[in-house]
């Protein structure tokens, strides 16, 4: 009985990996048909969509969320235990929380390096052409004495 839990997890994943491919084959081949249809009846190709580049930053960011949390957890689960104290097994907690650090670390400075490459795109696609420099406004003289300060409001 209690090898059924592994045998239930690796048929499990086994069929979410086939499941995945096979949707994977069918967005695909309708692809292909759309643009078959497209050809037959003369109208122009639909424009493959364009795959942008997504940050890594965000899923380094929550597996290092994950696995510092499991350490932790793992930590304190292994420093409760009377049976592990003894030998001090709480350490075997440390490594993936120690993983999940380095991976919170590493998704921080890929948000650096994401921010600075868009910062470089956007300065690249700003239009270019002379800077006209910034002038202050002329300086105004006080009206002389008997002046009105602003001009008459016209009379409808």
């Amino acid at each position: 009985m209690a090898l059924m839990i592994p045998i239930t997890a690796l048929l499990g994943t086994f069929v979410i990996v086939i499941v995945a491919i096979i949707v994977e084959g069918r967005k695909k081949d309708l692809t292909h048909k759309e643009r078959l249809i497209a050809i037959e009846k003369g109208y122009p190709l639909p424009e493959p969509e364009e795959k942008k580049e997504k940050p890594v930053y965000a899923a380094r960011r929550a597996w290092g969320l994950v696995w510092a949390g499991l350490g932790l957890a793992l930590t304190i689960a292994l420093a409760a235990n009377p049976d592990a104290a003894e030998v001090n097994a709480w350490g075997w907690g440390l490594i993936p929380m120690f993983i999940g650090v380095g991976l919170l670390v590493a998704g921080h400075l890929d948000k650096k390096e994401w921010d600075r490459r868009r910062s470089d795109e956007r300065l690249e696609a700003a239009p270019r052409g002379p800077i006209k420099p910034i002038v202050p406004p002329a300086p105004t003289t006080p009206p002389a004495p008997g002046q009105p300060t602003e001009p008459p409001a016209p009379h409808e």
